[in-house]
């Protein structure tokens, strides 16, 4: 692999002689693969991993290593949310969150620049059972594959968002938590996507260190009084890293957290001129760790306050306090129906989002009122369903949500080649027995989504553009595939 001469040059003198070398090495061996599973969904006692496990990841307790990497558009588990593609390095999020994050209480969590969803998944995993999450991508394509891999992943406490973060600040909301993987010039993806050596330059690297600096100062008011700042970029060079992190800190009064383990001997680098350890924060490098490249740092806002989830304003104060501007919201058509879908339909509101029927939380249905006034929502809690005519399309985040009420619907279990079937959505048959309407169908006992049974025939209601165009080979149907490159891949991310 030719790296750039610059990158290179400067890069070789800021890991110093030995960790050059190790990356050197790495940057020509084959890139790990590696998942993690989604521990409301994933069962090991029934669930198979799509390919020879490797190893765990040390910091993350559901990341897998695996020997090779499957076609996983090929695995109906992936596409029923079991588990995440995803690179080791960025799991490293969840421990961050473990050694930091007031987890006694519930939190609200912001991740600001979330797509593909890797990050977001993994924190959903980890954070305290009440929390929500706001996951937010700027670009609309990949806010919408943001959308898809959150409504897999399943849990019903996450708003999805489309947005920049000047708007959130508009917003006026507040977080105990935000997350900023902030847009970089990709340094850490140069193994897996050589489209980004490329791409690469001195300019764009000083370009990404300043849009890094404005992102933060944008974001920075909606973290509230001694709340968690995780940076994180996937990139190595100190402009970007350690001095935007002194900057940062210097900026804001941050407290540079330590968040290293002494068992896991990750690199730590500081700008080149200052004293080794004068800016903290962890790289995992290629050769050096088994992973791609990733930066990361955790900050804590001066002052102290109460998680916010536990301190959430009244409701019924809060539209007090806006009399006569607000309007009267209609009920909505069928939500006694719908509400029956939904396995704990009392702690939920039925409500419209758009033209969609959703369900969310009472819990936190002051924040989704704000969120929608203020902000692009683009999905939140459950999604029941349509109303077209007299009928209620269920929708397929219904199917794959863990609020689904398992006996609302009658039931199909497929082999693995109806799924595929399913999945590219295309008709499949159904046991004469089964009643006709609407049936979710499952895959290991985890449900794909829908089809309406017509006696003689399916309606497949998967989504037209989430469907799979593979077919597997008659010799090898999980066979080792290339690489999935760069963050914007719909079953892979960091």
């Amino acid at each position: 692999m030719t790296l750039p001469e610059e990158f290179s040059t400067y890069t070789r003198e800021l890991f110093g002689e030995e960790l050059w070398q190790q990356f050197v090495k790495g940057m020509n061996e084959e890139p790990p693969v590696s998942i993690r599973l989604n521990p409301f969904k994933f069962d090991a006692a029934t669930m198979p991993l799509p390919a020879e496990e490797d190893g765990e990841v040390e910091w993350c307790p559901e990341g897998r290593y695996l020997k090779e990497r499957p076609q996983f558009t090929l695995d109906p588990l992936l596409h029923a949310g079991a588990y995440y593609v995803q690179e080791a390095a960025s799991m490293y999020v969840s421990k961050v969150l473990r050694q930091h994050a007031d987890m006694s209480s519930p939190l609200r969590v912001l991740d600001l620049c979330a797509a593909p969803g890797g990050k977001t998944t993994t924190a959903r995993s980890v954070l305290p059972e009440g929390s929500l999450l706001m996951a937010n991508e700027p670009m609309r394509p990949r806010a919408n594959i943001l959308m898809e891999n959150m409504q897999k992943f399943g849990h019903p406490d996450v708003i999805v968002t489309n947005n920049y973060a000047m708007d959130y600040q508009r917003s006026g909301l507040q977080f105990d938590v935000i997350i900023c993987d902030v847009p970089c010039s990709g340094e850490g993806m140069f193994r897996k996507d050589e489209g980004a050596i490329g791409e690469w330059s001195v300019a764009n690297v000083k370009k990404c260190a300043a849009l890094q600096r404005e992102i933060i100062a944008d974001i920075m008011p909606c973290l509230r009084d001694g709340g968690l700042l995780i940076y994180s970029t996937c990139t190595f060079n100190a402009h970007e890293d350690e001095e935007n992190v002194k900057w940062i800190a210097d900026t804001y009064d941050m407290q540079l957290l330590d968040i290293s383990d002494e068992n896991m001997k990750l690199p730590t680098l500081s700008p080149l001129g200052e004293p080794e350890g004068a800016v903290g924060g962890l790289h995992f490098i290629p050769g050096a760790t088994r992973t791609e490249g990733l930066f990361m740092a955790a900050m804590r806002k001066p002052g102290e306050s109460k998680n916010l989830m536990a301190t959430s304003p009244d409701r019924k104060k809060e539209k007090k306090q806006k009399k006569g501007k607000q309007m009267k919201q209609q009920p909505v058509k069928g939500a006694k129906q719908m509400a029956e879908w939904l396995s704990d339909s009392g702690d939920f509101d039925i409500t419209m989002l758009g033209g969609r029927i959703v369900g969310v939380k009472k819990t936190w249905r002051n924040i989704f009122d704000t969120a929608c006034g203020k902000l692009r929502v683009m999905h939140a809690g459950v999604e029941l369903g349509e109303q077209k005519g007299k009928d209620i399309i269920p929708s397929e985040s219904l199917a794959l949500s863990t609020s689904l009420n398992r006996e609302a619907f009658p039931v199909a279990e497929l082999d693995r080649n109806a799924a595929l079937d399913y999945l590219r959505r295309e008709p499949i048959a159904l046991s004469a027995d089964l009643p006709r309407g609407y049936v979710v169908v499952n895959y290991m006992g985890l449900p794909l989504g829908f089809v309406k049974n017509l006696g003689n025939r399916t309606n497949n209601l998967f989504p037209q553009e989430w469907r799979i165009r593979k077919s597997p080979t008659p010799a090898q149907p999980l066979a080792a595939s290339p690489s999935t490159k760069g963050k914007g891949s719909r079953y892979s991310g960091i």
